[in-house]
């Protein structure tokens, strides 16, 4: 499993697993009926946090841009420290969350 959602009762377990495994923790948690928020967690890992963040910052805003999304949730996320958090329309938040997860693992060097 690649990502979970906040309400599942599995989180915890997941968690574990992508400590033990040195995967990349996705997790899906519900805004509203428009959006999902994705929050990824890479930071007990030898990476630059910086470089990650920036990159995934790059492609978050070629993806607002894209779907020409304007909701002011989504542009208070640039004020992140570290972009770990993406706001994505909900018909999208499974394929984002999945390629995420592919992305995430190849920077890491699992893929």
């Amino acid at each position: 499993m690649k990502y979970i959602y906040s309400d599942d009762k599995a989180k915890d377990a997941h968690w574990d697993f992508c400590e033990k495994n040195h995967v990349p923790f996705i997790q899906l948690s519900n805004i509203n009926k428009e959006y999902i928020n994705i929050f990824f967690d890479i930071t007990n890992y030898n990476i630059s946090l910086e470089e990650i963040s920036d990159d995934i910052k790059k492609l978050y805003s070629a993806y607002i841009e894209f779907c020409m999304l304007s909701d002011t949730l989504i542009h208070d996320l640039y004020d992140q420290y570290y972009f770990f958090n993406l706001i994505v329309k909900r018909e999208h938040a499974n394929f984002l969350a999945e390629n995420l997860y592919n992305y995430l693992s190849f920077k890491l060097g699992n893929l």
